[in-house]
C-alpha cells in the first residue's frame, strides 16, 4: 500500500481514499438535494434519468431502488436511447428528466436535454461545477461540488458522488427520509482502508503473471456497477476486460474465455449469490482466479478470494459495491507496471481526439475557438 504524505504524485489514489470525505460533504446537502427532487420530479408521471458513460451507468443502479424502493415511474436510459425513443415514446406525458454529466459537454446527453426541453419537458443537470453547455440548455442544475485533483478522474469519487447525488434526489421525489445508506457513512474510512489493503495484497498475485483479461460479473442492479468496472479497467489495464450477467456469461463468454482470466462476482442478493458460488466453483474446477464482491447475508463461497461490504440493502449496494472495483482496478495496474495516477489521453493523443469526435465535439470547437 502506498502510505506517502503527500499525494500530489498519486492523483488517483487521493481521489480514491477521500471519497468517505466527498460522501459525507454530499450528505450533508440532503436538504438541498432532497427539496429539489421534490420540487422538479415529484408527482410527474414519468421520470428518466440519463447519460452517457458513467452517468448512464449511475442511472441505471438506482433503478431499482427508484422503482422499487421508493414506487417512482422511473426509467434509466443511455442518451442516445432517451433522444430516439424515450422522449419521442413519451411525448404526451408530464415527464420530467434528469440529465447526468459531469463536463456538461458529452453530445448526446446534450442533444437528449435540448429535444426534451424543445419538447416542453422540464430537466435537471446533475453534474459537477458549472455544468457546461448541458446547464445552459437545461436551465437548472445541481453540482455534486467535487474538487477536481485531476482532470482525468472523473469516474472514481466522482461516480460514487453522482450516484448519491441521484439517490438523494429520487428520495426527495417520492418525499422520504434519507434510507440505511446514512448509517454506513460513518463507517465508510474504515470501510476505504480495508478494501485497499485488500486490494494490494489481491493484486500481489498477479505480480509477474498477469490475468490475460477480467470478466466482471453480476445482475440486478450491479449488473450496471460491474459496466461501470468494466469501463475503469478499461482505461487502466492493458488486457481485454468484459462485464456480463452471471447467468448469461455461462451461454456466452465462457465459450472464449481462457483459463488465465480472471473473474470478479458482485452479489448483494441471495440468488444472485447461489448463482454466483456456484459458477466460481465450476470455473475453480479449470484452475481459475475468482474474486468476489459480496455482503454478509449474500456470500459468494466457491469464489477464491472474497470482499465482503457491510450489511447494506440490495438497492443501496451499487454505491458501496463500485468502491472495491475502483481499488482492485488501481492495484491491479500497478502490478501490471503501468501508472494509474497518469492519464491515459497523455500517451495517445491521437484517439483522445478520436473520442471526442465520437463523443465530445463541443471540446473540440471550445479548442479550435480558444474558449
Amino acid at each position: 500500500m502506498i502510505d506517502a504524505v503527500d499525494l500530489s504524485e498519486y492523483p488517483m489514489l487521493a481521489d480514491l481514499r477521500r471519497q468517505a470525505v466527498c460522501l459525507k460533504a454530499m450528505a450533508a446537502r440532503y436538504p438541498v438535494f432532497s427539496n429539489l427532487g421534490s420540487a422538479r420530479l415529484a408527482a410527474r408521471e414519468h421520470i428518466v434519468a440519463f447519460g452517457s458513460g458513467d452517468g448512464w451507468f449511475a442511472a441505471r443502479a438506482a433503478a431499482d431502488y427508484a422503482r422499487f424502493g421508493l414506487g417512482l415511474p422511473y426509467e434509466a436510459a443511455s442518451s442516445l436511447e432517451t433522444l430516439a425513443y424515450v422522449g419521442p415514446r413519451h411525448a404526451h406525458r408530464n415527464l420530467a428528466g434528469v440529465a447526468i454529466s459531469m463536463s456538461g459537454s458529452a453530445d448526446r446527453t446534450n442533444e437528449a436535454a435540448e429535444a426534451l426541453r424543445d419538447n416542453g419537458k422540464p430537466v435537471l443537470a446533475l453534474t459537477n461545477g458549472d455544468g457546461g453547455v448541458l446547464a445552459r440548455i437545461t436551465g437548472e442544475k445541481i453540482s455534486l461540488d467535487v474538487p477536481d485533483l485531476a482532470p482525468f478522474l472523473t469516474g472514481t469519487a466522482k461516480y460514487t458522488a453522482t450516484l448519491l447525488g441521484l439517490i438523494m434526489l429520487l428520495e426527495g421525489a417520492a418525499c422520504v427520509e434519507a434510507a440505511n445508506w446514512t448509517a454506513h457513512l460513518d463507517a465508510l474510512p474504515m470501510l476505504l482502508t480495508e478494501v485497499e489493503r485488500f486490494a494490494r495484497d489481491f493484486a500481489e498475485r498477479f505480480a509477474g503473471r498477469p490475468p490475460s483479461g477480467v470478466r466482471i460479473l453480476s445482475a440486478g442492479p450491479n449488473l450496471a456497477t460491474a459496466e461501470y468496472g468494466m469501463a475503469k479497467f478499461i482505461k487502466l489495464l492493458p488486457i481485454p476486460v468484459w462485464a456480463d450477467e452471471i447467468e448469461e456469461f455461462a451461454h456466452r463468454q465462457f465459450w472464449s474465455c481462457p483459463a488465465t482470466d480472471l473473474v470478479i462476482y458482485l452479489a448483494a442478493n441471495p440468488a444472485v449469490a447461489r448463482c454466483a458460488s456456484a459458477s466460481a466453483a465450476a470455473l475453480g474446477s479449470m484452475g481459475m482466479t475468482t474474486v468476489a464482491i459480496d455482503t454478509p447475508g449474500c456470500p459468494v463461497l466457491g469464489a477464491t478470494v472474497r470482499f465482503t461490504l457491510p450489511g447494506v440493502s440490495e438497492y443501496i449496494s451499487p454505491l458501496f459495491g463500485a468502491i472495491p472495483l475502483q481499488f482492485i482496478g488501481y492495484y491491479l495496474a500497478r502490478a501490471f507496471g503501468a501508472n494509474p495516477d497518469r492519464s491515459q489521453d497523455v500517451g495517445d493523443p491521437a484517439r483522445f481526439r478520436a473520442a471526442q469526435l465520437l463523443a465530445r465535439r463541443g471540446e473540440l470547437a471550445a479548442d479550435s475557438s480558444g474558449a
